[in-house]
Formats: structure tokens, sequence, C-alpha cells
């Protein structure tokens, strides 16, 4: 019998993606992990005809690998696009934006594989715990995150992906500890196919101290979007320097800080319009813009739309 995760889930049901509402404005997803084992796995599925996941873009801290069981596409990863097909298994860069830019408009369905990093390397573990987390820790810039069904150590990795899928549904007594062994055997083939051989516990440690850091400016955006924010300021808060920290924020989200405030202010104009009768330049005022015109023509240039057309839309006249 086949212990492949292709094989495992093959004949399971896969449950329609409906997690939307857990995507603030700044692109973080928020999911609660079960803090005595934090370790979820979600068979998901995507229609073709309300596909809603594509061009939206999320970041969390959790860590992540992405299945693909049907469809094809690609996706973005900070400022990286790679394409994906049947077969595939993605380690995700969870700290920068991501999400599927475009796919072929076939129905697509992915197991997510999702855990906090303390599950399998903490401060208190071995060095050489810290070789498990390298794949999302420790990858050169250019390497290709995906393992693909002609690599080398595919196999090996999907089924130690599907014995864990089937001993996380199962649920017997202990399963904890199977899953957490089936999960390291995954991570070791990983770190074998990238040719990540030595532990690093300061990356690892750095990591986890961006990963902090990127929190406490999501966290500072959500609260200020609509004052004035520099870059200098953004830079302070995660404790780099100016050039740093622009560098970094590129390659985390794809776009300059500018651009990403931006977009995130008009994203809560677009809700206020919607879901309130406020005048549009106090909406206009309200996000941070102190013109509206200004407001009016990069509404219009990331909506196609007026924002008096958005208001008109959901009902509303003013």
């Amino acid at each position: 019998m086949s212990h492949s995760l292709f094989d495992v889930v093959r004949n399971r049901s896969f449950e329609p993606f409906r997690d939307y509402q857990r995507v603030d404005q700044c692109g973080h997803y928020s999911l609660a992990l079960d803090p005595r084992f934090p370790l979820a796995i979600r068979l998901y599925s995507f229609s073709p005809t309300s596909n809603l996941t594509v061009g939206r873009f999320n970041w969390h801290e959790r860590l992540e690998i992405n299945a693909t069981v049907a469809g094809r596409g690609r996706i973005r990863m900070g400022d990286r696009i790679l394409s994906f097909s049947p077969g595939d298994i993605i380690v995700v860069d969870n700290l920068n934006l991501h999400g599927v830019l475009d796919d072929e408009g076939r129905a697509r369905q992915i197991v997510v594989i999702t855990f906090m990093s303390d599950l399998v390397c903490h401060p208190g573990s071995y060095p050489c715990d810290s070789i498990y987390l390298r794949p999302f820790f420790s990858r050169a810039p250019g390497l290709d995150p995906v393992l693909r069904p002609r690599d080398r150590l595919w196999a090996p990795v999907a089924t130690a992906l599907g014995k864990l899928v089937e001993c996380y549904t199962a649920r017997e007594p202990g399963y904890e500890a199977g899953c957490k062994a089936y999960l390291l055997d995954a991570l070791y083939g990983f770190a074998r196919h990238f040719e990540l051989a030595e532990p690093q516990v300061d990356e690892l440690n750095r990591h986890k101290r961006v990963s902090l850091q990127f929190g406490h400016l999501h966290d500072y955006l959500w609260e200020n979007y609509s004052e004035p924010i520099t870059v200098s300021r953004a830079a302070s808060i995660v404790g780099m320097s100016k050039f740093r920290f622009m560098r970094f924020f590129k390659k985390a989200t794809g776009m300059t800080f500018v651009s990403y405030l931006t977009d995130l202010r008009l994203s809560n104009a677009h809700r206020l319009l919607v879901e309130t009768e406020r005048p549009i330049a106090e909406v206009a005022a309200d996000v941070g813009f102190a013109d509206q015109s200004y407001f009016d023509r990069r509404f219009r240039q990331h909506y196609h739309q007026t924002p008096r057309q958005v208001r008109e839309m959901a009902g509303l006249s003013r």
C-alpha cells in the first residue's frame, strides 16, 4: 500500500477554503493553533468560478508546506514568481506576502501543513535540531523552494507527508508523537534536497527576531495607518537602517513600503465606502489622504472605479 501523500488524499474530501476573514488589510493571516501541539493539516479546494484567493496575498508567523493535488498556475512569494502543478510540494516563505497570482481556471486542491517553529526546534533544543527548519530560514536567494515529482528526494518526502496526514487524521492515542516524527522525516528530506547540511542556530534565531519585528510593524501599521508614517519611522520599529529596511521590505512584500502603506489605506477606504455613509472627503481624510483629488486618483488606479461608483454599487449615495 502506497503512503505517498498524493495517494493518501486521493479519495478524501477537500473543504472549500473560507478563511478570507482571517486575513486583515495588512495581509496578516491569523490562525490559532493548539499551544500544546501547534500543528494543523487542512485539505482545501478552490472553485474556478468563485476563486477569491487569486491575487490576494498574506503572511503569517506559522511555517507552512503546501502540496498541490490538482490545478496549475503561478504563485508569488515576496518578489519571486513560481509555477505550480500537481505533485509539487512547496516550502512557503511565510513572512513574505504570498498567494496565487493566477491559475488555469480549473478547480484547485491543496494540502496545507502548518506549524509553529517551536514544535521542531526551540531555544532548549540541541544545535543539530535546527537543520529541520533550515529549508524555511536558510535557503539561498535564488533556490527554487519547490520539490517536484522529478526530484530525487520527492518520493521519500511525499511518503513522510502521507504518513503524517494518516497519523493526524486517525488521532490514535499518542498521535502527536507520531505526527512529529513524520514531520521531522519530511523536513530532513527537504534539508537534504536543498543541500542544507550544516545546522546554524544563529540563523534560526535571526529569523525568529525578524518574525517578531515584522509582527511589531504589522501591529503599528494596523493601528496608525491614517497617520503620517515615514520610511525612517517604519525602519526604526524593526530596528533596521533605512536602506536595509527598504531592501528587506521590498523582498518580503514585492512592493515598496510607501506602496504597501498606500494600498493599506485604500483597502480601508474601500471598506468604509461600502460599510458606512460617511462623506467621501471624510473617508479620504480618515485613512490618511489629506488631498481628496489625490485620493480619488489613486483609488481609481487601484480599483478601476471611482469612490463614488463603489459607493453607488453598495447602494449608498453620499
